[in-house]
């Protein structure tokens, strides 16, 4: 016996209706965009400019990866609202590719609350952000496990081992820096790379690493050493 023409639309709506509802319920779950994560826009290197995700980790303090920064002249902040303010950078790990900038003095107008750090779990669901050109976005990722990176420098000149996370996300050039946000809010790992093997595999790291940079932000050499990856190699 077929079944009745009238079944058979009902079933597909149904089944269209059930998509929808659980699209819109995966939506639902993404947090909203962050004030304290920003776009920057770093130059003085020919011509070329480098875009990178920083994110307030202090009220004056933004956290980033050094291979966008290292050696440039101007860093320029692109805030949520559109704003736009010059940092500087304070440190910058090359081994860690990690890079500290700092708005000095703050601006009024900029409000936001600064992002903690956190210890990320191997398995759980995070969250990722980052820009898209100039406009924000996030995007849900998974970690996947805890692991030591064995790497290279942000030059490619020396071994390195960094603490890291391989997660579960695809990324693309100018979203390096970008943060993983745990669902209570705290920072666990910046991502650094992504894998051109695998699909949907990047690689970040740990937030103990961040720590260890702003504790001894100080006994770094000054950052006007630092030769700009854009002109290097």
């Amino acid at each position: 016996m077929r079944p009745k023409k009238s079944v058979i639309l009902l079933a597909t709506f149904v089944a269209i209706a059930s998509g929808l509802f659980a699209t819109t319920r995966i939506q639902e779950r993404l947090p909203a965009k962050s004030p304290a994560v920003v776009l920057i826009t770093s130059s003085g290197c020919r011509s070329a400019e480098t875009r990178t995700v920083g994110t307030f980790i202090e009220r004056r303090l933004i956290i980033s990866v050094a291979h966008g920064v290292a050696g440039q002249t101007r860093n320029e902040i692109t805030t949520l609202d559109g704003e736009k303010f010059n940092a500087r950078v304070v440190a910058i790990d090359v081994r860690q590719d990690l890079a500290l900038l700092a708005i000095d003095p703050m601006p009024p107008s900029l409000k936001f609350e600064p992002v903690v750090l956190g210890k990320p779990k191997g398995g759980e669901d995070v969250y990722f952000f980052a820009f898209d050109d100039d406009s924000q976005f996030v995007r849900a990722a998974k970690i996947r496990r805890r692991l030591r990176i064995d790497t290279e420098d942000i030059y490619l000149r020396e071994k390195v081992s960094r603490p890291g996370l391989e997660v579960e996300l695809s990324v693309k050039v100018g979203n390096s820096g970008g943060p993983l946000v745990n669902k209570t809010g705290e920072l666990v790992g910046l991502v650094w790379s992504t894998s051109r093997v695998v699909a949907d595999r990047s690689w970040a790291t740990r937030a103990e690493a961040i720590e260890s940079l702003v504790a001894t932000a100080g006994n770094y050499p000054p950052t006007h050493q630092a030769r700009p990856v854009a002109c290097t190699g």
